[in-house]
């Protein structure tokens, strides 16, 4: 079963809720998924029998944006992390309770699978023959992207 994907006010107005500020971020062009930005998350959203369904991508701007606000981060904190590369674990762990909140948007919508997501962790391009390869070139996808403190950050939704 294909997953639909949430309208993007949905998407958005969540954020919102979660972050406590209107968010940055409108629907845009997001970064290419076979060159992945340095710093970037994903997410796995799975169905029945830990079926991949779908997955949430954030970029490192995306992540600290998103993390370091949901937990209130200092901004000079979440920024050394900017340079360094790297969101610390607790920010990480945000950003899958964002998407476990996201979750929600999905298993609302008439005829989608159930989806819970996995931990996010650090992304690398999947084989073609991987058993998620689909992530190369989603048959959805929308894009988020807005101007942060820590430069252009894109929160990317996909699905097979």
């Amino acid at each position: 079963m294909t997953l639909t994907l949430p309208s993007p006010r949905e998407v958005l107005d969540l954020v919102e809720l979660l972050i406590g500020e209107k968010p940055v971020l409108k629907e845009g062009q997001g970064w290419d998924l076979l060159n992945p930005e340095k710093g970037a998350y994903i997410t796995f959203l799975q169905g029945r029998d830990n079926q991949v369904e779908g997955a949430v991508l954030t970029d490192l701007a995306a992540t600290l944006y998103i993390g370091a606000n949901l937990i209130m981060l200092p901004k000079a904190t979440a920024m050394d992390q900017m340079k360094a590369g790297k969101a610390s674990e607790p920010v990480i762990e945000a950003v899958t309770e964002v998407v476990n909140n996201l979750r929600t948007l999905f298993n609302n919508i008439d005829l989608n699978p159930h989806v819970a997501p996995t931990a996010t962790f650090p992304y690398k391009v999947p084989d073609p023959d991987d058993f998620v390869g689909w992530v190369r070139n989603p048959g959805k996808r929308v894009d988020y992207v807005g101007e942060t403190d820590f430069g252009t950050a894109t929160l990317t939704i996909i699905a097979p």
